[in-house]
C-alpha cells in the first residue's frame, strides 16, 4: 500500500458538530447541571441530551463549526502520504456550506475529492475514520477505523482512535505492514497481544508470565477485576497514561514507567491490548504485535457463554469481522485454535520459526 486512499468523516472527526450543539442548547435552555457531550450515550441520543436535535438543522450550528489547528495539521501530513477524501453527510440545504467549510480550512485540498451524501457504505477506500458505529460496520474498507465518542464507547474490537494524530500513526504502521516483515522477537521488547474478544489474549498472557522472562506489567481500569487495579472514573481521568482504551464500557490504563521498569531489566513485557494500544507502544519501545487467530465459531461460543450483558455479547460479536482484519498489520500471526500458542511465542522471542501450519509471518498462508 504505498499511497492509501483515505476517507475521512467531517462531524465529530475532523470539526466538532455535538460539542456545538450541546453548547447551543446551553446557552438556550440554561440547564443545571449544563449538559455535556459525555451524556450522549448512545447513536439513538435518548434522555436529556436528546435536546440538541433540534440544533442540527440550524444554519447557525454550521457557522461555528472550526477545525482545530492540531487536527488541520494532522490531516496536512495525512495529505503528503495518501489521497485524501472527506465523505460527509450534511442536510441538502447545508451541502454549500459543508463545501466551503472544508475549502476554507484546507485551501489545497482538491474540490473533487469532497464527496457529499449518507451511503457512505458505497464508496470504497483502503482506510476510513468515522465516529458512526454503523458506517464502520458496514464499510467495505479494508481498514475501517472508529473514532471513540461517548455514543460508541461501548463499541469493542474495532480498529479505534481517540484523536487525528493516533490516527496517523495508525495509518503510518498500516503502510508499514504493507512492506515490512518481522522473523523474531529480541528482548527487550513489548508483546502486544491483540485478538477479537475470546482469542486467548488474557490466557496466553499470563501463561508467558510464568516464565521469569515475561511479566505483565500493572494495568488500571474502571472495573473491579483480578488483573487491574481498580480506579474511580474520577481517579482514572488523574492519571497520566502512556497507553489507555475504552472497551465494553469499561476503561484501561498503563504507565510508561511500569513498562521501561521490566525492559530495564532485559525482559519482555507482555501486553493484552487493541490495536490502536498496540500501535501506541509502538511510538515509545521497541513492540512486537502479536495476532491470535482463532474461528469465528469458537469466539462466539466463548462469548456467549461468558458473564456479560446481552448487549455487550452482542458488540463483541458484531466487531468479531471487522477485527479480524487486523492481522494484516501485526508483525506475527499465531493460530491459537489447535496449536499451542504459548509454544509459538517462546519459539518466537528465541528466533526460532515453527513451521508446521502452527506459526505464519506476517503475509504468509498455513
Amino acid at each position: 500500500m504505498l499511497r492509501p486512499k483515505i476517507g475521512l468523516d467531517w462531524d465529530d472527526v475532523t470539526a466538532p458538530f455535538n460539542d456545538i450543539a450541546i453548547e447551543m442548547a446551553n446557552e438556550k435552555y440554561q440547564f443545571d447541571p449544563p449538559l455535556t457531550l459525555g451524556e450522549i450515550t448512545s447513536w439513538a441520543n435518548t434522555g436529556r441530551a436528546s435536546v440538541i436535535k433540534e440544533f442540527y438543522g440550524q444554519e447557525a450550528l454550521y457557522e461555528r463549526q472550526t477545525v482545530p489547528e492540531e487536527n488541520k495539521k494532522m490531516i496536512e501530513k495525512l495529505m503528503e502520504i495518501a489521497d485524501v477524501y472527506f465523505i460527509t453527510a450534511a442536510y441538502p440545504q447545508f451541502m454549500g456550506i459543508r463545501a466551503k467549510q472544508i475549502l476554507d480550512a484546507f485551501p489545497d485540498f482538491p474540490p473533487e475529492n469532497i464527496i457529499l451524501g449518507n451511503a457512505k457504505n458505497l464508496v470504497q477506500f483502503d482506510i476510513i475514520l468515522d465516529d458512526a458505529i454503523h458506517n464502520v460496520l458496514e464499510s467495505p474498507a479494508a481498514y475501517p477505523v472508529l473514532m471513540r465518542k461517548p455514543w460508541n464507547w461501548k463499541m469493542t474490537g474495532l480498529l479505534s482512535v481517540n484523536s487525528m494524530k493516533e490516527f496517523v500513526s495508525l495509518v503510518e504502521q498500516i503502510m508499514l505492514a504493507s512492506h515490512t516483515k518481522v522473523t523474531e522477537i529480541q528482548a527487550p521488547a513489548v508483546l502486544a497481544l491483540v485478538g477479537p474478544s475470546g482469542s486467548g489474549k488474557t490466557h496466553l498472557s499470563n501463561s508467558l508470565c510464568v516464565d521469569p522472562r515475561f511479566e505483565n506489567p500493572r494495568t488500571y481500569c474502571t472495573k473491579r477485576s483480578h488483573n487491574h487495579r481498580y480506579l474511580s472514573e474520577k481517579d482514572f481521568a488523574k492519571q497520566n497514561f502512556i497507553e489507555q482504551t475504552q472497551y465494553a464500557g469499561v476503561k484501561y490504563g498503563t504507565k510508561k514507567e511500569d513498562i521501561q521498569s521490566i525492559l530495564d531489566q532485559g525482559k519482555f513485557a507482555v501486553m493484552p491490548l487493541d490495536m490502536c494500544g498496540a500501535i501506541a507502544m509502538k511510538q515509545h519501545f521497541k513492540t512486537a504485535i502479536i495476532y491470535l487467530n482463532r474461528d469465528k465459531e469458537i469466539l462466539i461460543h466463548d462469548i456467549l457463554k461468558e458473564d456479560y450483558t446481552i448487549e455487550e455479547k452482542t458488540l463483541r460479536i458484531l466487531s468479531i469481522d471487522a477485527e479480524k482484519r487486523n492481522r494484516e498489520i501485526c508483525d506475527f500471526v499465531i493460530n491459537n485454535d489447535k496449536e499451542d500458542a504459548l509454544e509459538q511465542v517462546i519459539g518466537l522471542t528465541v528466533g526460532t520459526m515453527i513451521t508446521d501450519g502452527g506459526f505464519f509471518s506476517q503475509f504468509g498462508t498455513q
